[in-house]
């Protein structure tokens, strides 16, 4: 009788044991990457005090990629994102951060001011990242794919002045996170160096044309004409 009790307490520990036997037995989680923009390490441009400044009043991330875990695209149809590689905060401030810093470090600008700054400007620019995602498909090689879209708005009407969309397909050495987010910088240096410039140039124009509109036109008003007998 006593066998029969001492056999039925090994069976009652051997079953609380298995299942922390069986924890032990999985595959450790693979660790978790966090992974932000680099910073502009471009030297600036001096061209003079008649750089413009700029102010972004947005930047903004469209919904299928504003996540914080990395996008890759598995096939034509099909994206998945990726629980173990991040952007250390939402992509939306990183880019904002990075491309103010880009545009900065351009020598174009007197100065880049973000929204509700006491700046004053004729205008005001809008950006939005269109694509922002890891090109993993079968049969290509890996790429780093982003795209910019860039409005130029003149102030206060709202009238749109100048677009365009840049898109940068990077290629990379290998299918990971690390090398995907090099190729992202990559390609985001590289569109602000393209836009950079047209920016520049636009908002240099539309200050220009605003001065000359609030010059006086130099015509003396009419004289009122004499009252009716």
């Amino acid at each position: 009788m006593i066998g029969g009790k001492d056999a039925c307490r090994r069976f009652f520990f051997l079953a609380l044991c298995l299942p922390l036997f069986g924890c032990v037995s999985r595959p450790t989680r693979l660790p978790s990457e966090t992974f932000d923009f680099a910073p502009s390490t471009g030297s600036s441009v001096k061209e003079g005090d008649s750089r413009p400044a700029i102010v972004l009043r947005s930047v903004r991330v469209v919904a299928a990629f504003a996540g914080e875990d990395f996008v890759y695209r598995a096939t034509d149809y099909r994206y998945e994102r990726d629980p173990y590689a991040h952007f250390l905060s939402s992509p939306e401030l990183l880019i904002r951060t990075a491309v103010s810093d880009n545009l900065q470090a351009s020598g174009l600008f007197q100065t880049v001011a973000g929204a509700g700054s006491a700046i004053l400007t004729h205008t005001f620019a809008e950006i939005s990242v269109r694509q922002l995602y890891g090109d993993f498909r079968p049969g290509r090689p890996p790429a780093a794919v982003i795209a910019l879209r860039f409005l130029l708005i003149e102030s206060p009407r709202g009238t749109p002045l100048w677009e365009r969309t840049i898109v940068r397909r990077v290629p990379i050495g290998e299918r990971s996170a690390s090398a995907l987010m090099l190729g992202w910088n990559t390609g985001l240096r590289q569109i602000l160096a393209e836009a950079a410039p047209l920016l520049a140039k636009q908002i240099r124009e539309a200050d220009q044309a605003a001065e000359q509109a609030a010059k006086p036109t130099g015509h003396k008003p009419a004289p009122p004409s004499p009252p009716k007998s």
